[in-house]
């Protein structure tokens, strides 16, 4: 978003309006198809912010991949806010998990409120050994993740039927265009589920699929056959692709 356009989006008190109190970004920024916020960007939105007496918060949903894709340290990027959200979860593939960060009056307020809501768990260590586990092992694999994610949007490329751009992948997802109007995202993610291949629709037109550590190459090659076969399938009517040899590839929307 450009920063002039939050600069007009912030409203100053008015009896008839919501006051506006804070800025919110995220990096990687899902919508954008897993696009990085630059340290620039930030540091610019985090003097708008100061400036109007704001607050800047950062959901870090992908912040890890963002920092690895920029080549610049989670703590730089994440200089300007005034509070943090990390998922553990995507990107990095603990089962469950997100650390907030902030200074210790926000996060005595936070531990309140979760409280208050209800958030409060028993035993909740061994998520946080999973957790620990993802920190630790899995943030040296996401290059490669990319990696994979740039060859899975080249073999799409060369798919009848879709339109992608490749130089637009700088994270783990690729999203890409459906040009036949015969086939809808839905139908399409449906055919793939089968074979154990799972996107997700993003608009009318549009689907996204995001890599995590457990894709190998193999099961790139595996989705873009399916993606390939399913198109052959669905504009002969039918939905077969058992002569496909039964694949165990897992691109999940939860990474």
């Amino acid at each position: 978003m450009d920063v002039n356009k939050i600069v007009a989006a912030i409203r100053h008190p008015d009896l008839h309006y919501p006051t506006t109190r804070l800025i919110c970004l995220e990096n990687t920024h899902g919508n954008s198809g897993g696009k990085c916020l630059s340290v620039e960007y930030t540091d610019k939105v985090g003097e708008i912010a100061k400036s109007h007496g704001l607050k800047l918060h950062i959901d870090g949903a992908r912040i890890f991949n963002a920092s690895v894709a920029l080549g610049v340290p989670v703590d730089r990027l994440v200089r300007a806010p005034d509070s943090v959200s990390v998922c553990l979860s995507k990107g990095l593939g603990a089962p469950v998990g997100l650390v907030i960060v902030g200074s210790k009056d926000f996060i005595d307020k936070a531990k309140i409120l979760r409280k208050t809501l209800g958030g409060g768990m028993k035993q909740v260590g061994v998520l946080c050994a999973a957790a620990q586990v993802a920190v630790r092992d899995t943030v040296g694999k996401l290059a490669d993740d990319h990696r994979k994610a740039r060859a899975l949007a080249e073999g799409l490329k060369k798919i009848k039927h879709i339109t992608v751009d490749p130089a637009s992948v700088e994270t783990n997802m690729v999203f890409f265009d459906i040009v036949d109007p015969r086939i809808s995202p839905d139908n399409l993610c449906q055919v793939l589920e089968q074979h154990n291949v799972l996107a997700m629709p993003a608009s009318s037109k549009s689907m996204r699929f995001v890599l995590h550590y457990q894709i190998s190459d193999g099961d790139v090659q595996y989705a873009l056959t399916c993606v390939e076969k399913a198109f052959e399938e669905l504009l002969k009517g039918g939905t077969n692709l058992e002569h496909l040899a039964n694949g165990t590839t897992r691109s999940s929307y939860g990474h």
